[in-house]
């Protein structure tokens, strides 16, 4: 997929948004559902998509889609002062330091996709691959961040990749875990102490 042309500009979105919120209020009892917080949400967020499915609805973008709620992270682990009582002003101020996700299928490439979309120093893509018999994990990993390409993979300045992949069927495999580099070149982490499931009965 090339990288999109269209940059969609606040004001642009507002004046969209704008015009929809009135035409959406003006309908009968929707004040009253303004009053109500989960009534307001559930009617707030369908006029909301409706406004971003108009956009890209062209010849030019014939795939836009939406979807709800969908960047949902399995782990994250943050920065924050929110307990020290001398800083009670950073409650609502955290760092997202590492964002983690684990597919229970071979099909990873979805959340290496998602995770391109988080903000992170360190996201780490953890799933499963038949070593023996199935294509070289080394390969397919190459392909894929290849085919996502620099602009997403390194959109975020100083951040790092880890992918971890466990044997699926021969449990005498170890685990595996690979990098990237500033050029998307993947390289197999070899320093760590030996993970194969077989050793732990």
């Amino acid at each position: 997929m090339a990288k999109s042309v269209f940059s969609l500009k606040p004001d642009v979105f507002w004046k969209v948004y704008s015009e929809a919120l009135n035409n959406a209020g003006r309908q009968q009892g929707t004040l009253n559902s303004y009053k109500d917080d989960k009534v307001w949400t559930k009617h707030v967020t369908e006029v909301a998509k409706n406004v971003i499915e108009s956009f890209y609805k062209n010849d030019q973008y014939p795939f836009w889609r939406t979807q709800t709620e969908y960047l949902k992270v399995d782990i994250i682990g943050y920065l924050t002062d929110w307990d020290n009582p001398n800083n009670l002003k950073k409650q609502h101020d955290w760092q997202l330091k590492i964002a983690y996700e684990h597919e229970n299928s071979n099909n990873w490439h979805d959340e290496l996709c998602k995770l391109c979309h988080v903000v992170a120093d360190l996201r780490v893509i953890s799933s499963y691959h038949n070593f023996r018999d199935d294509e070289s994990i080394l390969k397919l990993l190459q392909e894929m961040v290849e085919r996502l390409g620099i602009w997403r993979l390194h959109r975020i300045p100083n951040s790092s990749w880890l992918f971890v992949f466990g044997p699926r069927i021969h449990y005498s495999d170890k685990f595996r875990a690979f990098t990237i580099d500033t050029n998307l070149k993947v390289s197999e982490i070899n320093n760590n102490e030996d993970v194969i499931p077989d050793r732990w009965n």
